[in-house]
């Protein structure tokens, strides 16, 4: 019974590759922009995607490799993007001003296993560097066992602006975390939670494609939200949905946070829930959503 609710999972999951093949990207293609992207499969669509204000014209002057996701609580809740290239470090600090966010988040190291995953893009002490117009100031740092929390300050003219920066360092491997592992992941997701509740502007979400572990993110605090208010969850809803506005979000079935969920609508369960895999849309009390189900399913995307 389990392996055919994986398997009817699987070629659920498969569907949602379909999603977005018709969504127009023509920005991101255009030759002075294709520069501008980490990686040349995973571009923004066009109807979605984070236009900078720029006094310059020319054409590409607009672009990062970035889009708006709707969330919980507001269609453009969650900023989704890649990690900054030297060549767009200044336009992602651009970004941030413009729109006015106070929240980043950073799910990747900048280097893994000797591969390159983001640039550092902010200042390495507390002396004030300039990214193009703009100039940034680490006002503190403190780490964690698996995360540091950085205050920026960032100025253009008379603008000031504070940003909070939550840098999670300790991703897993493919395949099944350990408990610990997923706790962690479930605490920091939920202190950033609690910390954007006077915060301004959509919450930044960056690993390094920004479309594996961003979607990871998004989706579990989506979802920890949703639990709160419903007696039902639709995982595989949610993450298509999140694809109709950027490509590939929660990238493979094994990085899927929630790919456990069968049928579309419920995680792996422990074994009081064994029966619950069978149905469509299964009605499960909220409670048992929340630290049980998450530690013992979690599959996590490290490979972007």
């Amino acid at each position: 019974m389990a392996k055919d609710s994986d398997y009817k999972f699987s070629l659920q999951f498969e569907e949602l590759k379909l999603i977005g093949l018709d969504i127009p990207h023509f920005a991101a293609d255009l030759p002075m922009n294709r520069c501008k992207n980490r990686y040349t499969n995973i571009l923004p669509y066009d109807f979605s995607r984070v236009r900078l204000v720029s006094m310059n014209e020319e054409e590409g002057s607009d672009y990062i490799n970035a889009n708006y996701i709707p969330g919980y609580n507001s269609p453009q809740e969650y900023i989704a993007t890649q990690g900054p290239l030297p060549e767009t470090r200044n336009d992602f600090w651009k970004m941030v001003l413009q729109q006015k966010s106070q929240i980043i988040v950073m799910l990747t190291q900048c280097n893994e296993k000797r591969r390159v995953k983001c640039d550092h893009y902010w200042p390495f002490t507390e002396d004030p560097i300039a990214y193009g117009d703009i100039t940034v100031e680490m006002l503190s740092e403190e780490e964690h066992t698996d995360w540091v929390y950085r205050n920026f300050r960032i100025c253009y003219a008379d603008e000031v602006q504070d940003v909070m920066h939550f840098n999670y360092t300790a991703w897993p491997d493919h395949g099944v975390p350990t408990t610990n592992a997923a706790e962690s992941i479930l605490q920091f997701v939920q202190m950033v939670r609690q910390k954007s509740a006077k915060s301004k502007g959509p919450m930044i979400i960056h690993c390094s494609a920004g479309v594996g572990r961003t979607g990871t993110f998004i989706a579990l605090d989506r979802l920890l939200q949703h639990i709160r208010d419903h007696e039902f969850v639709d995982i595989l809803g949610l993450v298509s949905d999140m694809r109709s506005y950027r490509m590939s979000m929660v990238q493979t079935e094994v990085g899927c946070p929630l790919s456990s969920l069968q049928c579309g609508c419920i995680m792996r369960p422990v074994s009081c829930f064994s029966a619950a895999c069978l149905c469509p849309l299964t009605v499960v009390p909220p409670e048992h959503l929340s630290k049980q189900l998450w530690v013992e399913t979690f599959k996590f995307s490290s490979s972007l």
